[in-house]
């Protein structure tokens, strides 16, 4: 009999989700309260308020997640181990049966931290990496002694042998030490990942947008990192032509927010269904409808765009920084255009 890696079983589930609409994992914003004040942050706040959730919601919310047929539950914040009670959050998702992921800063992983992760059979810690120097992270970070705090916490994950992934949010202030992070992070035997793209915070404040790197910085370190990528011809298809709201918002996964708000996406924060008065049920047959009745306006130029195929843009986007689904975000134009002629020009199949 066949076997299934991990990542193959999770990414057929994902495929069968799309297509019978059952969602297949969650993202739950545990708090927006954090440690650190990182200059390029999208959340609302860095301050757990008193309405956010408590224990027993939270509880309440994860059993009624899993009798929705939900998988995987991707705690995160905020940083999700400011919470006093969050043991107990990890331990009741787990004996529902969820699959748990963990977004973390690391700053606060001690040993006893690695012991509950072990504990709980944790499925996948994402952690993020600032700066591969003290300087650089913590003008990232704007917290003093962070950096000490952050590699230690890297140290105890990478003792404990658990699963873990480390991802490099690019922003100006850092870009110069990709490399630097990516040596510090494999050295320890630990995967590293980048992000190129720093969005619009979920207020509407475009205060991050300001560490947000061009699309021709963004390109060329591409081509540095990724050489492979550029060696090869892109798929023609344009997914513009499938559901407005193209990505897994409202078709397989969902996010709830600390406050119970039940949305599309962390970054797509609608509806903003309430479920302290309702239900995950209700929620999301909502966001199923959202995502079904959201129509392009006259502005919608993706499905006869040639860039389309190379382009990032997502309505989630389009929709923080302008208000509009339908827009068409200047800054992706030009980095959608700048990777399709790098690949024409990379092409195999072009004439020398």
């Amino acid at each position: 009999m066949k076997q299934l890696d991990a990542e193959s079983y999770f990414a057929a589930v994902s495929s069968n989700a799309l297509q019978t609409r059952r969602p297949e994992g969650v993202t739950f914003e545990l708090t927006y309260g954090c440690n650190l004040r990182c200059v390029h942050c999208y959340n609302p706040t860095h301050r757990a308020l008193p309405h956010e959730l408590t224990t027993t919601e939270i509880c309440a919310l994860l059993e009624q997640v899993a009798d929705l047929g939900v998988l995987s539950v991707t705690f995160t914040g905020g940083e999700p181990s400011v919470r006093p009670d969050i043991g107990s959050i990890l331990r009741h998702a787990r004996r529902q049966g969820l699959v748990i992921h963990l977004m973390t800063n690391a700053t606060r992983i001690t040993t006893s931290f690695t012991d509950l992760l072990r504990e709980v059979g944790i499925s996948q810690i994402i952690v993020s990496i600032y700066g591969a120097t003290e300087m650089v992270y913590e003008r990232m970070t704007a917290v003093p002694g962070s950096y000490r705090q952050f590699r230690q916490g890297l140290r105890n994950l990478a003792a404990a042998a658990l699963p873990v992934i480390v991802r490099m949010p690019v922003t100006t202030v850092n870009c110069e030490e990709i490399q630097a992070c990516r040596q510090l992070v494999e050295s320890l035997h630990i995967k590293f990942q980048y992000c190129l793209e720093i969005v619009t915070a979920t207020t509407g404040d475009q205060t991050p947008l300001q560490y947000r790197l061009t699309p021709e910085e963004k390109v060329r370190i591409d081509q540095e990192l990724l050489p492979h990528r550029w060696a090869e011809t892109s798929e023609e298809s344009c997914s513009a032509n499938q559901s407005f709201i193209d990505c897994a918002c409202g078709h397989s996964r969902f996010a709830i927010t600390p406050y119970g708000e039940m949305n599309l996406c962390t970054a797509f924060p609608i509806p903003r269904y309430d479920l302290r008065n309702g239900t995950v049920k209700e929620g999301w047959e909502l966001l199923k409808r959202t995502v079904d009745e959201a129509k392009p306006n006259d502005r919608y130029e993706c499905p006869t765009c040639e860039v389309q195929p190379h382009c990032r843009l997502g309505r989630s986007d389009a929709w923080l920084e302008t208000g509009d689904m339908s827009s068409c975000l200047p800054h992706y134009k030009e980095w959608a255009q700048l990777e399709h002629h790098t690949h024409a020009l990379l092409d195999p199949r072009r004439p020398r």
